[in-house]
């Protein structure tokens, strides 16, 4: 069990590790204990890294993998930070970002930063405003961001970010466009499904195609052919220890197509033809194709 405990700066305790797949890596992620620690187990965790005075504690879960079980956390927040040896240290976010995270905190960023904003109140604003500086994007709203320069590197901070700031605005989903505009040929966008969703039937009417190349987690895409044909259903996750799992697929775009996140989050890579603008994008009611 991963134990998300923010302080009253809303600094988040991290514990330094190696790579699980045994490299020499290092990583930051959040502290883990047995699943089975009670309040008083924790609190005694905590009091031996010099930490005190927990409150407002609670469990969640979050599936990241279809073949696999729920990854546990629970958060609390401390009044009294100490300093904590290594491997663990406290880490503000603005700091955060410039790691190298593992799983345990990309999986969980939206409620690290739901926490922080409930602890130190109009962070969010802040913290989105240095993180597109610091990444060099351009904001074009809450859910959709431009990369500005050409060569783009996608870090499992800067998608983790990018899909908690969304939700933390009200959104569900977060775009990032690694081409400069939409009349270019490629367009190439990182998608980042920040919660369980389901989008569509949707299409674009012509004759090119589009890729969904899966980065984390798993998704359900549904091509509705109508007729005979019918609905096809395509499943789509990335697994590490499954080399043949199908974790891309490419679909003709005329056909329409329902898309459903079946993880509590999911990262793609979405790659069609260009030039492309959101009215080229139809939109329709499922009984209307059948």
């Amino acid at each position: 069990m991963f134990v998300l405990t923010t302080d009253k700066s809303g600094r988040i305790l991290v514990e330094h590790v190696v790579a699980r797949s045994g490299s020499s890596e290092n990583l930051v992620a959040l502290p883990n204990v047995e699943k089975n620690f009670s309040q008083t187990q924790l609190e005694n965790w905590m009091k031996n890294h010099s930490i005190t005075k927990v409150f407002e504690t609670k469990r969640f879960s979050l599936l990241t993998s279809t073949d696999l079980p729920k990854t546990e956390y629970t958060s609390c927040s401390v009044e009294n930070a100490g300093s904590p040896k290594f491997p663990f240290e406290w880490l503000s976010v603005e700091n955060l970002w410039q790691k190298n995270i593992d799983n345990s905190i990309a999986t969980a960023m939206n409620q690290i930063i739901w926490q922080v904003e409930r602890t130190s109140p109009g962070s969010l604003e802040k913290l989105e405003q240095m993180f597109v500086k610091d990444f060099d994007l351009n904001k074009v709203n809450p859910r959709v961001f431009f990369a500005k320069s050409e060569t783009v590197e996608a870090t499992e901070a800067l998608i983790s970010f990018l899909g908690a700031f969304s939700v933390g605005n009200g959104q569900q989903t977060a775009r990032l466009c690694m081409h400069h505009s939409q009349s270019q040929v490629i367009q190439e966008m990182l998608m980042i499904h920040a919660v369980p969703i389901s989008t569509g039937p949707l299409r674009q009417n012509n004759d090119s195609s589009v890729s969904y190349h899966m980065m984390r987690g798993a998704l359900e895409i549904t091509l509705h052919h109508g007729g005979v044909v019918g609905d096809i259903v395509h499943h789509v996750e990335r697994r590490a220890d499954q080399p043949s799992s199908q974790s891309s697929i490419r679909v003709p775009a005329r056909v329409f197509r329902t898309i459903r996140t079946i993880t509590d989050s999911a990262v793609f890579i979405e790659v069609q033809s260009g030039p492309f603008s959101d009215s080229d994008t139809e939109w329709s009611a499922k009984e209307d194709i059948r």
